[in-house]
């Protein structure tokens, strides 16, 4: 039996809530470039609301981007920083070569949102880390990755957003 794709997924029956493209940086951290939002826009992954310009479709797009609805808009940012996030994708993907962050053992419960975003970057490395035949190797890739995000979080902090 065939898994569905995310917009297959029956819907929770949480409201739906109408954000503009920065209400979606609260799910994306960083946030998604201005680029790549108007793709997934144009792709019909992201939803306009019909009618009001410059607004989306906040749970039916984070449910077409393979991420869970929320009940509620979110109050406050994500405690944990990317590093963090992605050190736990990569604790996912093979717990002998990356042991779980220090961080995760004073947390009590994670955030739905950083397990989301966790998934997703193991889901993009998972091949990559597999395909690699030694631990060195491995580590070797976690630190470009690394490197990567702090790159563009240092290009997005100096106004030079790409997108």
């Amino acid at each position: 039996m065939a898994s569905r794709s995310p917009k297959d997924q029956p819907a929770t029956g949480y409201p739906e809530f109408a954000v503009r493209r920065e209400g979606f940086n609260q799910f994306f951290d960083p946030p998604l470039a201005r680029s790549t939002f108007h793709d997934f826009v144009n792709k019909g992954t992201i939803l306009p609301v019909k009618g009001i310009r410059g607004f989306y479709r906040l749970n039916e797009s984070l449910r077409r981007l393979g991420l869970r609805e929320v009940p509620s808009l979110p109050e406050s940012a994500s405690k944990h920083s990317t590093e963090d996030i992605i050190r736990l994708a990569f604790t996912t993907i093979d717990p002998i070569a990356f042991p779980a962050p220090s961080w995760l053992l004073t947390v009590e419960a994670l955030d739905s949102k950083d397990l989301d975003h966790a998934r997703l970057y193991a889901e993009q490395h998972q091949e990559h880390i597999d395909a690699l035949g030694s631990i060195q190797e491995k580590l070797a890739y976690l630190s470009g990755v690394l490197d990567a995000v702090v790159m563009r979080e240092a290009e997005n902090s100096s106004g030079n957003d790409p997108g």
